[in-house]
């Protein structure tokens, strides 16, 4: 990745940001959507998602590395969460987002590892943010949304033995893990065909 001064977004960029962030969406929904039809995919949702939308992420900040990108595509990445009312996590979601910008501005979106770890950082804080309100709520988020959820009564009750405090912390560790290396698998793509292409 080569690097470019750091400048305001400009009409372009915003384009250009909003095209990979409806990729993004594409493939949350998409993934997020065949991994919820399982137990496990409900829970591990974000871990799973993230690991594939890191394409989009990385491909977006080789081409434009300004500051506010990464805040407004982690932005985007968390409105979802309003479609089953989850004011509360969405907001510390972005809030996690914002974190990830201020440590990459800070470096100018300048050094690969540090775009890396700004998206592991983003990405970790909204899977904590973005759940948090389901274990706090003691399952009564879960319950509060079952017709949002179309969960049967029986699956309501599996899913409520699945919420658990030491999940919690799992899927955020598993967060960690599959952003990771997914990030570090998009960058190894984009230098071995894009950059070597001339595309980037």
């Amino acid at each position: 990745m080569s690097t470019i001064k750091t400048e305001k977004l400009d009409t372009r960029d915003f384009i250009t940001i909003g095209i990979f962030a409806a990729i993004s969406l594409v493939i949350f929904f998409v993934i997020g959507g065949a991994a919820g039809m399982t137990l496990i995919g409900t829970v591990a949702n974000i871990p799973i998602t993230v690991f594939f939308t890191s394409i989009a992420y990385m491909l977006l900040v080789s081409k434009v590395r300004k500051r506010g990108t990464f805040l407004i595509m982690g932005t985007i990445s968390a409105l979802p969460g309003l479609m089953a009312a989850n004011v509360i996590g969405v907001i510390a979601s972005v809030v996690g987002w914002l974190m990830a910008e201020i440590v990459v501005s800070a470096n100018h979106y300048k050094n690969k590892k540090v775009l890396i770890f700004a998206y592991v950082l983003g990405c970790t804080l909204h899977s904590a943010g973005y759940t948090l309100p389901m274990y706090l709520s003691n399952a009564q988020y879960l319950i509060d949304r079952q017709e949002i959820f179309h969960l049967t009564d029986e699956a309501l009750a599996v899913y409520l033995k699945m919420f658990t405090w030491p999940m919690f912390f799992i899927m955020v560790a598993l967060t960690v893990v599959t952003s990771f290396l997914g990030a570090v698998l998009s960058t190894r793509i984009l230098k071995k065909h894009f950059e070597k292409a001339g595309l980037l």
